[in-house]
C-alpha cells in the first residue's frame, strides 16, 4: 500500500491551488468598478505603466484641443491599464472642465482614498469641483469654501487662484468667503495676515475696458456687486468713517480694476446709502494704493452720495487720461417740498468739466495750463 502513501500530500497540493486561486481571481477594471475602491487597490499600480503614461499624455492633449469626450475616453483607459492615485486625480480634472461633477467627485474620492499626494492640490480640486457645480444638487458655495480652507491650511501654493471668478466661479464674493479666505492664508507660520488681507480685497477687482463712461445709462445696465465685506475697511475710508454716522448706513460694492502695474494699483467702487424713505443713490470713487495697501490717491467720479448731491460722470481713457463733469439738477418745484425723485425734475445743468490723469506713481493729477 506505500504507492497509494503520498495520496494525502497530494490531495492538499491540488486543494491548496484551488484555494489560493479562488482568494486571487484574475481582476481588471471596467466601467463599472473603476470607482469601487476594494477593486481598485487589488490591482493599484499593476498593469502597463508605459502604455498609460502614453496614454494620460494623450489625453492631455485632446484636453487642450477641447476634446473633452476623447479626453475623458483615453483618461480612462489610462486608469484601467495602471492604476494610480494620480491618473484618478488627472481624470477627476477633465471630468470637471467637461462638467460631469457627480463623476469627477468619485475620481477625485478614488485618488484621495489611493492616498493622493500633495493632498493641499486634492482640496483645491475639490474646490474647483464644487466652485463650478451647476446641477442644483447641494451647496456649491459652501462646499467650496470648505475644501479652500482645507488647501489653503494644507499649504496649497497657488491661494491667489481662488480669488479668481472665472476659476472658482461660485466662490470669491459669497458668503462667508471674505473672512475665510482672509483668516485661512493668514493663518500659517511666518505668514503675513496684513497681506492676507490686502491680497484677499485687491484680486477681487476685475479688469474693465478702456475707454469708459460712467453715467446714468451705465449704472442702470451695471449690476452692484458683490458686496465688500466690512473686514476690508482699512483700505475704504469712508468705511471707516461710517461707524461714527449714527443715522446714516452704507453698502459698498466692487466695481472694476482701471490698471495695475509695478507702482501701483487703481480700482473703483461704490457706495450706497441705506434710507428709510427709498432715496437710492450710488457713488462711485477712484482709489489708487501701492502693493501693500496704502492709499496714494482718491477722488468720488460718478454717480451722487444722496439725491440731493449734484451727479457726476466719469469718462477715462486708456493712456489714464480721465474727467469728472458734474451736472446739477434742476426741479419743477421745490425739492423739499415736492421730493427729489425723477417725477420732478425738469432737467439738467452741465458744469464744465475737470481734467486729470493718473501719474506714474498713481497720483490724481489736474493738468498744468502753463505746461
Amino acid at each position: 500500500m506505500k504507492p497509494f502513501s503520498c495520496l494525502p500530500v497530494l490531495v492538499l497540493f491540488i486543494v491548496s491551488c484551488h484555494s489560493n486561486e479562488a482568494a486571487h481571481p484574475t481582476v481588471s477594471l471596467t466601467e463599472n468598478n473603476m470607482y469601487s475602491i476594494d477593486t481598485v487597490r487589488l490591482v493599484a499600480n499593476t498593469g502597463d505603466e508605459k502604455a498609460a503614461t502614453r496614454l494620460i499624455q494623450e489625453a492631455a492633449a485632446k484636453l487642450k484641443k477641447g476634446d473633452t469626450t476623447g479626453c475623458i475616453a483615453t483618461f480612462k483607459d489610462a486608469v484601467r491599464r495602471y492604476p494610480t492615485a494620480k491618473a484618478y486625480f488627472d481624470l477627476g480634472g477633465a471630468l470637471v472642465t467637461a462638467r460631469y461633477y457627480t463623476e469627477s467627485f468619485e475620481a477625485l474620492n478614488t485618488a484621495e482614498r489611493l492616498d493622493y499626494k500633495p493632498t493641499a492640490n486634492l482640496m483645491a480640486r475639490y474646490a474647483l469641483a464644487y466652485s463650478r457645480r451647476d446641477d442644483g444638487v447641494g451647496h456649491p458655495s459652501t462646499d467650496a469654501i470648505r475644501y479652500m480652507e482645507l488647501a489653503i491650511q494644507m499649504g496649497y501654493a497657488h491661494p491667489r487662484e481662488f480669488l479668481q471668478p472665472n476659476l472658482y466661479p461660485n466662490l470669491s464674493g459669497t458668503d462667508q468667503f471674505d473672512a475665510i479666505y482672509t483668516a485661512a492664508v493668514s493663518g500659517g507660520p511666518g505668514t503675513d495676515a496684513d497681506k492676507g488681507l490686502w491680497d484677499g480685497f485687491e484680486h477681487q477687482f476685475t479688469e474693465m475696458q478702456l475707454p469708459l463712461t460712467i453715467d446714468r445709462k451705465w449704472m442702470e445696465n451695471n449690476a452692484h456687486n458683490p458686496p465688500i465685506s466690512l473686514q476690508y475697511e482699512k483700505y475704504i475710508p469712508e468705511m471707516r468713517d461710517a461707524h461714527f454716522a449714527r443715522e446714516e448706513s452704507y453698502d459698498y460694492y466692487y466695481v472694476g480694476l482701471i490698471h495695475n502695474d509695478a507702482h501701483y494699483i487703481a480700482v473703483l467702487y461704490s457706495m450706497r446709502m441705506n434710507s428709510a424713505d427709498g432715496d437710492e443713490a450710488y457713488l462711485y470713487t477712484l482709489v489708487s494704493y501701492d502693493h501693500h495697501g496704502k492709499i496714494i490717491d482718491l477722488l468720488p467720479v460718478a454717480g451722487q452720495k444722496n439725491r440731493r448731491d449734484e451727479f457726476r460722470v466719469f469718462t477715462i481713457k486708456p493712456d489714464l487720461q480721465f474727467q469728472v463733469q458734474e451736472f446739477e439738477t434742476l426741479y419743477k418745484q421745490d425739492p423739499q417740498d415736492a421730493g427729489y425723485d425723477s417725477t420732478n425734475i425738469r432737467g439738467t445743468r452741465p458744469s464744465t468739466p475737470t481734467q486729470y490723469h493718473i501719474t506714474n506713481a498713481g497720483k490724481f493729477v489736474r493738468p498744468n495750463p502753463g505746461g
